[in-house]
Order: C-alpha cells, then sequence, then structure tokens
C-alpha cells in the first residue's frame, strides 16, 4: 500500500505545476460532497377514449420510493481525477385498471394488472487532468424513467449510456476531441414498444488563426438498432449505420478585414436505403464601405438513393448589393440563378431578378415606414416523365391540424408514413387522414392511432411534374405601416404575383396571385395597477387561379399584475378563413391564460390553460388542456404537486387524460 502512494504521490508531482500544488490537496482518496435523500412519489393517469362505438377508460397509479446518495470526490490531486457518482435504489408498484365498453355487447370488460419492481439507478463520471492538454472524461448512466405514450398508461424504461471524451489541446497544430458512446432503452406496454441502441463515434479537429480565420473538421460514424412501434401492428427490426463528414471554415482577408468567407461542405452517408447526400455551400460577404456591402453566394446538393433510382441535384448562384446610407433608408438588388434534376423525370432551369426598398420617416405625428419589391423570375421546366419521386419528408405532429405537404399536386394515392426509424409503417385512415386544398395535400393525425403528439414521421409520396414548358413570373410587394401617439399602428400589405405561359404544355394549372391584407395593431398601458393591454385585427384577401381565400383575425391579451403577488397573462384570438372553392374552411377560437401566485417565499404557485376549437371544415377539432404546479419548501424538506387534464375531439373521436402528481422530498445529508 505504501508503495502505490508513493507512486501516486510521484505522478501528482510530475504532471501537476508546482503552483497547483498543495498539501492540503494531497490525499490519496478525498470525499469532498456526499448529499442523500429520501423520495417518495405518487402518480395517478387516469385516460379515456372513444372510438366507432368504443368506450375505453385505463386507470393507471403508481407508487414510488426512492433512497438516493450523491458523492463528489477526488483521488491525489483534485485536478488529476474528480469523481462524481450518485444512485439510487428505486421501488417501482404500479396497479392498472383497463376497462372497455362497447356499444354493441353493452357490458364492459375489465382487467386487472399489478406489478413490483425494486430498481437500481446509477450515474458515474471520473474526469481526468481537466486542466491538462489531454483531459479525458468516463462516464456511465443507469435509469429508470417513465414513458407515457399511447392510450394505455405509463411503463418504466431501462435506459443505458457508457461513453468516454479524449481531447487533445495545444499539443497538436489543431485542437482535438474523439467521442465514443452507447446507450439504449427498452420498455414497453399494451401499445407502445421502445427498443432501440445507437453507437457512435465522433471526431472533430478545429484550429484557430489570426484574424478571426477557423477550420473544423467533424466526422461522425453511428450505428443504430431499433424494434419501436405498436406492438398490435407489424414492427420491422432496422439497423442503420450512418457516416457524416463535415468541413467548415470561416476566414476574413483585406486589410480591414472586409472580405468574409465562409464555407460548408458535407458528405452524409447510410447503409439502410444506400443513399448518400453532398453538400456545398460557399458564401463571401465584400463590405465595400459601411454603407455598402455585397453578397456572393453558391450552394451544390446531391442525393442519390440507387436502390429506388431516386437522384436529385441542386445547384444555386446569386449575387446581392446591400446599401444602408442610414438607418432611414436601406435597399437591395439581388441576381439569382438555379437548377435542378429530380431523378432523370424533372429538371427546372431559373434565373431571375429582385429589388426592395425600405423608407423610414419620422415625424411629430409619429413614424412612418414604406417598403417596396420588385421581382422577375424566368422558369423553363423540362418534364421526361408525369411523376417525380419524393422520399423521407420529414413531418413533426406538434399541436392540431394538419401540415402541408412541401409538393404541390401530391398524388395521394402513392402517400407512404412510416415512423422515424422506419420499423412501422402507419395506416390511412387509423393512424392519419389526407386532405386536399387547392395544390396542396396535407397530412393530419389521428388523435386515437398509432402517431404520438409531437412525433416525427418520414413521408414518402410522388407528385405531378407539371409537363414541360417556359413560365415568366413578375413579383410587385408594398408594404406600409404607421405608428402614432406611441401606442397604435397602422399596416397594409400588397402582394402582385402573375405568371405568363412562355411556351410548351403545361399539364397542371398556373397560380396568379393578388393578396391585400390591412390591419390594426394597440397596445393599452392603463393607468393603475400596471395592466397592459393588446390587441390586433387584420384583413387579408387572396385572389388566386387554384384556392382564392378570404382570412380575417382578431387577438386580445392582457398582462396584469394583481393582488397578493399574482402576475395573470391571458389572450384571446379568432381567425376565420373562407376558402372559396373548397369546403375545407377554418373557424378557429384560441383562448389561452396563465396565472402566477408567488404566496410565500417558500411557495409558489403556477396555473396555466389553452382551449382551441375550429368548426370550420368537414373534421370539427377540438382541444382543451391546463396544468397547475406547486412547489413549496422549507428547509430540507420540498413538495412538488403536478396536475394536468387535456381533452380532446377529432370528429368523432374523443380522448381525455388526467393526471395528476405527488412527490415529498427529504434531503437527509
Amino acid at each position: 500500500m505504501r508503495d502505490v502512494i508513493l507512486t501516486g504521490t510521484v505522478l501528482v508531482l510530475l504532471l501537476l505545476p508546482v503552483s497547483a500544488i498543495s498539501a492540503d490537496d494531497v490525499a490519496v482518496f478525498r470525499l469532498t460532497d456526499f448529499r442523500a435523500y429520501l423520495e417518495l412519489e405518487f402518480r395517478n393517469n387516469v385516460i379515456g377514449n372513444e372510438s366507432i362505438g368504443v368506450e375505453t377508460e385505463v386507470d393507471d397509479t403508481r407508487q414510488q420510493i426512492e433512497l438516493g446518495a450523491s458523492t463528489s470526490s477526488y483521488m491525489f490531486h483534485p485536478k488529476l481525477l474528480r469523481m462524481h457518482i450518485a444512485g439510487s435504489l428505486l421501488s417501482d408498484r404500479q396497479r392498472i385498471t383497463r376497462e372497455q365498453l362497447s356499444a354493441l355487447s353493452g357490458d364492459p370488460v375489465v382487467s386487472r394488472s399489478r406489478r413490483k419492481e425494486l430498481l437500481l439507478n446509477l450515474d458515474a463520471t471520473f474526469q481526468f487532468l481537466k486542466d491538462k492538454p489531454f483531459p479525458t472524461t468516463i462516464s456511465y448512466s443507469r435509469g429508470n424513467p417513465i414513458a407515457n405514450t399511447g392510450v394505455e398508461g405509463s411503463f418504466t424504461q431501462e435506459t443505458e449510456r457508457v461513453g468516454v471524451e479524449f481531447q487533445l489541446r495545444d499539443i497538436l497544430p489543431f485542437n482535438l476531441s474523439v467521442n465514443a458512446f452507447r446507450d439504449s432503452s427498452f420498455g414497453e406496454s399494451l401499445d407502445r414498444i421502445i427498443d432501440r441502441s445507437t453507437e457512435r463515434v465522433s471526431v472533430k479537429a478545429k484550429k484557430s488563426f489570426s484574424q478571426g480565420n477557423r477550420l473544423a473538421l467533424d466526422y461522425e460514424s453511428s450505428n443504430q438498432e431499433s424494434r419501436n412501434g405498436d406492438p398490435r401492428r407489424p414492427i420491422q427490426e432496422t439497423i442503420r449505420r450512418a457516416q457524416r463528414l463535415l468541413l467548415t471554415s470561416s476566414s476574413r482577408l483585406g486589410s480591414e478585414g472586409q472580405f468574409r468567407i465562409n464555407q460548408s461542405a458535407s458528405i452524409n452517408r447510410r447503409d439502410e436505403t444506400n443513399t448518400t447526400d453532398i453538400q456545398f455551400s460557399p458564401r463571401l460577404v465584400w463590405l465595400h464601405t459601411s454603407a455598402l456591402q455585397s453578397r456572393y453566394q453558391y450552394s451544390f446538393s446531391e442525393s442519390d438513393r440507387p436502390e429506388s433510382g431516386f437522384k436529385n441535384t441542386a445547384e444555386e448562384m446569386s449575387a446581392s448589393l446591400h446599401y444602408s446610407p442610414s438607418d432611414r433608408l436601406n435597399g437591395l438588388f439581388r441576381a439569382r440563378a438555379d437548377r435542378s434534376n429530380e431523378g432523370d423525370r424533372l429538371s427546372q432551369n431559373a434565373r431571375g431578378l429582385s429589388g426592395r426598398a425600405n423608407i423610414r420617416r419620422d415625424s411629430e405625428l409619429g413614424q412612418f415606414n414604406l417598403s417596396l419589391g420588385l421581382g422577375y423570375r424566368l422558369d423553363d421546366r423540362q418534364s421526361q416523365s408525369p411523376r417525380v419521386m419524393v422520399e423521407e419528408e420529414s413531418v413533426t405532429f406538434t399541436g392540431a391540424g394538419p401540415i402541408n405537404l412541401l409538393r404541390d399536386f401530391v398524388i395521394a394515392e402513392t402517400v407512404v408514413v412510416e415512423n422515424e426509424t422506419g420499423t412501422q409503417i402507419y395506416i390511412e385512415g387509423l393512424d392519419y387522414v389526407l386532405s386536399q386544398l387547392g395544390s396542396l395535400t396535407r397530412i393530419e393525425r389521428l388523435i386515437n392511432g398509432s402517431i404520438l403528439e409531437d412525433e416525427t414521421v418520414l413521408v414518402d409520396y410522388e407528385a405531378e411534374t407539371g409537363g414541360t414548358f417556359e413560365y415568366s413570373q413578375v413579383d410587385q410587394t408594398l408594404s406600409a405601416d404607421f405608428s402614432f401617439a406611441k401606442y397604435h399602428n397602422i399596416f397594409f400589405r400588397y402582394l402582385n404575383s402573375r405568371q405568363n405561359l412562355q411556351s410548351g404544355l403545361p399539364t397542371v394549372p398556373f397560380n396568379s396571385v393578388k393578396a391585400l391584407e390591412i390591419g390594426l395593431r394597440e397596445r393599452i398601458p392603463l393607468r393603475w395597477g400596471g395592466i397592459q393591454l393588446f390587441g390586433e385585427a387584420r384583413y387579408r384577401r387572396q385572389d388566386e387561379d387554384i384556392n382564392p381565400f378570404n382570412q380575417a383575425s382578431l387577438t386580445l391579451s392582457v398582462q396584469a399584475p394583481l393582488a397578493q403577488r399574482l402576475q395573470l397573462n391571458a389572450s384571446v384570438s379568432r381567425s376565420i378563413v373562407d376558402n372559396l372553392l373548397s369546403v375545407e374552411d377554418s373557424d378557429l377560437i384560441v383562448f389561452n391564460a396563465n396565472l402566477t401566485w408567488k404566496a410565500t417565499r417558500n411557495l409558489t404557485i403556477r396555473a396555466e390553460g389553452n382551449y382551441d376549437e375550429d368548426t370550420g371544415g368537414t373534421l370539427l377539432r377540438s382541444n382543451i388542456r391546463w396544468k397547475m404546479n406547486a412547489q413549496w419548501r422549507f428547509r430540507k424538506i420540498s413538495l412538488q404537486l403536478d396536475t394536468r387534464y387535456m381533452r380532446q375531439q377529432q370528429g368523432d373521436l374523443n380522448n381525455n387524460h388526467h393526471e395528476l402528481w405527488l412527490r415529498i422530498r427529504r434531503e437527509l445529508f
């Protein structure tokens, strides 16, 4: 043991500068911090849904007791090896009661299940030589978080992560960082399986030069195995290997740094579906004077997927001149050209010019802002096929309502939707619905389907190419606003976009647009209580060939500090969209409110609620959400209470979710 102590002390003396060594710091092992806690948690989830004559209610009750501790320590010296180790024992008890009532049978079917487990959580980090040119960090974590997914209650996941990070600083001509980790998650319920693991290695090299010049190279290799999805549907296990190489640079040239060049180039390679994506984008900014600058940009991208015969290349070049002689006047002029080729099915060549001027004028009455824009574009389209393919378009279902797909004139029967890991294909009519609005195709998740809220899906489809033709487009824009008496603002917007056929025979209609929008904004501070009122009203009329519409909206909000340290923020809005050639209109009303109460120094209560309803289209949509959080702390005891309620309606589908969560924590040391 003496030899070990002596050897460690010698290593410390060699690795640390003399000024950093202190007799009080050197020790074979020293505990610098120790904390322990006892935590009790109670959760109750009540989930109900109604679909096609079947009502289901799930009562999910969970009780957890956790005894945990965390330590901070070091060996030999704080700058040699620092350690943070935390862990806990978790007693997890769950009881689920599921009751299903069918309109046909009339008799409820009740099932019950119980589960009791003793789980271990662990979190450890070892940091070597953190102030040296070669610091290394090794970490390991194991946890059991609760997942709330689907409509069948919660379940416990098993997560594990192990990683190592190594750096070289000020040794090589560049700084180097290597990071490798593996993480995995597993858990399942009646309607959801989470089963995935990821191995990733990344190498980052950076070099900084004088005058702010910089060069960086990032390489990443990953291997992901996944079996996520709804167990009531077929699940295909996927293994995806990917490599990514990214090179970025930033430099300034010239005696005063008036030339600024930024470049980025990347190669992404994925084995699954055999995909290679290449991108290259340099950009130059030339500061001629303090008032005049020009910008030049080029971008190239290529996506190659040999298995599906899909290969897309795109190039874009632009040059612009920006002139700002004062804060009251500025303008720009831009020339642009781009071309693309999509899978040898559709090629486009376009070039155009555009300009914009912004003017501001101050007077005793207020401030007047005027913006004028003019653009011209000539587009030549050569179609070798009536259809073009789109693969893996990413769509995230955030909030309520439909989301537009990126391409116009989508062929609905070709749409295929799968989850982000590619393990499960979703079914139209059960998981999502499609709708048409003019040339747009919209996708909307069904609330009782297998697609979760805030989930990202990948969409494949084919769209019409439109034939072979050449057309020109002239855009004219005008916007103005006038602010007066500090609190009032009137604004005006005008757009005229004309498309004209030059040659060829298009198979899709053109879409010339004329739009006019007017509005009023108000900010009214009341003289008593510090209350602020805000309001906005706007009306838009858009005449276009494909989907003309009228839109009117009104928004009111209030900020009010109330008595007893209460703070209220509330808003209400209504928006009406009348699509003249479609029954898919919108009549949306939204109400939001949040209230904060700092009752005492140790007690804070927050409440939030929102309601939205859209009755204008063929599918009725409504959402009610509210939540309340209370936090109280006294010395080493803390209490947290959360309660949440959500109710959703979508046509004949209904679901609701109520959650109560109580946590009591006692710091032992």
